[in-house]
């Protein structure tokens, strides 16, 4: 009787945990996607999926977009973090990842980004996603808007991890700038010096007889050098998934 009635409680308890514990989605069964607002055909929202699939398995850090009509319960900044643990979100032991929610009724937006997603995505960085993507938001384009924060993830996700290319086209630019206004100066300032000498329209009295001989002259173009470099990370990004940066902003 003694070890029935010991079952019994046990069995009675057992029930109770499961019934009170809460019971959470993990990362591995939530969509990419939860349009819970209806703002994409079921073509774009696939096709949004399939690009966010993709970005997960080349960089093993999981970005979302999740669309609500209004939250009542909490403010958006807190909504946004309790929603990404209360689902474990995130790859990996660090929970490296990015959401996205929009709020329609609030006309609001929050970025949340974790682990190595924080490191990519910085709070300026969030703040420069969220200019780009908020006229598209306020124009009702929302596959644009979400295909844009995408493209932007993905850019900062890969210069974190692989390096940022730079930049050949703006630093010869501004290397020849800088070349002209120099060459400007010191020529101006040489010109200064030189006003009692008169034009010449032939060199030939300047240089020595026979001390130049050009038998021979070619050019080659031998290869190009890319190189990448690697964004400087603050201190704060050495506890892994304990970073996170969250902001945002109205549409």
């Amino acid at each position: 009787m003694k070890i029935k009635k010991i079952l019994s409680i046990a069995l009675v308890l057992l029930t109770f945990l499961l019934i009170t514990t809460p019971v959470f989605a993990t990362d591995a069964v939530f969509p990419f996607v939860t349009d819970d607002a209806n703002l994409l055909t079921d073509e774009q929202e696939s096709a949004i999926t399939q690009r966010l699939q993709t970005l997960s398995d080349t960089y093993k850090v999981k970005v979302y977009i999740v669309t609500v009509r209004s939250i009542d319960t909490y403010s958006l900044d807190r909504y946004v973090e309790n929603y990404y643990d209360s689902r474990g979100l995130g790859y990996g032991e660090n929970r490296d990842g990015v959401l996205l929610l929009v709020s329609m009724r609030d006309r609001e937006y929050r970025i949340l980004s974790s682990g190595l997603g924080a490191n990519a995505i910085s709070t300026s960085d969030i703040d420069s996603i969220g200019d780009t993507i908020a006229p598209y938001l306020t124009e009702k384009r929302y596959n644009t808007a979400f295909n844009t924060f995408i493209d932007k993830c993905e850019y900062e996700i890969d210069g974190e991890i692989n390096g940022f290319p730079f930049d050949y086209t703006l630093t010869t630019f501004i290397a020849v700038v800088l070349g002209l206004l120099i060459a400007a100066i010191v020529t101006g300032v040489m010109r200064g010096q030189l006003k009692s000498v008169r034009p010449r329209a032939e060199a030939t009295e300047y240089a020595k007889q026979g001390s130049l001989r050009i038998t021979k002259s070619n050019e080659f173009f031998l290869y190009r050098t890319v190189n990448r470099r690697r964004r400087p990370q603050s201190s704060s990004g050495s506890g892994g998934g304990s970073r996170r940066n969250v902001g945002g902003g109205r549409f």
